[in-house]
């Protein structure tokens, strides 16, 4: 047992470290937007019960630096039941350029966000599609910087999101805002890598073309989760359209971090749960890194691997540290890793925790308590 527990850890250690060798050289790749096309582009936001931040994005999507008439804003306000609708609706009444969409009921066959999404591509104009969450506050230059990056064979573009923190903020909030930029880290590496892994829906931009190619969310509808990162898959897989990721400081799309601990873990245990619904050579990796994790946690218990347990984790957390600081420079985040000596010594409990229990618990999804996957009526 230990004999094998020691070669599985020497060995992920070395095989770790060349990952996040390959993910920082990527970062070096990702080429600046240079396109000058302008394009028609509507921006989506689905928003259920956000009366309390939805004015702050409708004013700063209204103060975009973009041609006027070239571009729009739908609203899909998605059952909520506070003020969101009658607060869209005042803004909608206001400006031309923004259209409301109510959602009344939910779809037997899709997610309740991606079906409240999929309402506002449908009615969508643009050729190009950009989303962002409700709780965000895009700057003035974020529909312009990413349209720089669409270049003709350019089908999809991935941004950061970063997360903002008042002075006094928690704990909590500060290895949240750490972990976005983890991310954002392996997001940006791996595309400048030309193998993209992951991205954010709080901003991503797509060709509406590129959508209906691959049967927008048809294939993974019934998902509660990945609206974003599955459908990066599938223009990976399965189009010869090329990803980029946004680096340009003017695309960076600040959000909140989760309110509070139940929040947190409801909204990790609703990404972990898509895990088993990736390509099957994605699922093999990402199973190992959680069993690299967990055997870092299990060596715990045995005194004798210690001495291995402390170089592996040591090197580990040096070829981490060194990915962080190449991003947090990238997205100015830097006061960031002033938690990484805590955080490091938690995190491959807190993988192993949450990677378990996002396959086999349920969490709530804005107040709504759910399984990972919504039943059809065909399903048992």
């Amino acid at each position: 047992m230990m004999c094998w527990l020691t070669v599985f850890l020497v060995a992920s250690g070395c095989l770790y470290c060349i990952i996040l060798a390959v993910f920082i050289c990527g970062f070096e790749r990702n080429p600046e937007g240079v396109s000058k096309e302008r394009p028609f582009v509507s921006v989506v936001t689905a928003a259920r019960n956000e009366a309390g931040c939805i004015d702050a994005l409708i004013q700063a999507l209204l103060a975009q630096k973009y041609p006027g008439g070239r571009f729009e804003l739908i609203l899909v306000n998605d059952r909520s039941t506070d003020d969101t609708g009658s607060i869209m609706g005042r803004y909608g009444r206001a400006s031309r350029r923004l259209r409301i969409l109510h959602i009344t009921e939910t779809h037997a066959g899709m997610a309740p966000k991606k079906w409240a999404l999929n309402k506002g591509i449908e009615a969508a104009k643009g050729d190009i599609i950009l989303t962002t969450d409700a709780d965000c506050v895009p700057p003035p230059g974020w529909i312009a910087g990413m349209i720089s990056f669409f270049e003709q064979d350019v089908g999809l573009v991935a941004g950061f999101s970063p997360l903002v923190l008042n002075a006094s903020g928690s704990l909590l909030h500060r290895f949240i805002a750490l972990e976005s930029v983890a991310l954002a880290a392996v997001a940006a590496g791996s595309a400048g890598a030309g193998m993209p892994l992951t991205c954010s829906g709080r901003n991503l931009a797509y060709r509406k073309e590129v959508f209906r190619q691959i049967g927008g969310f048809g294939r993974i509808g019934t998902l509660i989760s990945g609206d974003d990162d599955l459908l990066l898959h599938l223009v990976r897989d399965q189009t010869g359209w090329r990803i980029r990721y946004a680096l340009n400081p003017q695309t960076f799309v600040p959000s909140v971090p989760a309110r509070s601990m139940g929040h947190f873990s409801h909204q990790r245990r609703r990404h972990a749960s898509k895990g088993f619904h990736y390509t099957p050579l994605m699922i093999v990796g990402l199973l190992w890194v959680y069993l690299f994790n967990a055997a870092l946690v299990t060596a715990l218990f045995f005194p004798s691997v210690l001495p291995v347990l402390v170089t592996v984790f040591g090197v580990k957390s040096v070829s981490e540290y060194l990915l962080l600081l190449k991003a947090s420079r990238v997205f100015r985040q830097t006061g960031t890793l002033r938690i990484f000596p805590v955080a490091v010594c938690f995190h491959f409990i807190y993988v192993t925790v949450f990677g378990l229990w996002g396959q086999f618990g349920r969490f709530r999804w804005k107040s709504e308590r759910t399984l990972k996957r919504i039943k059809t009526p065909g399903m048992q």
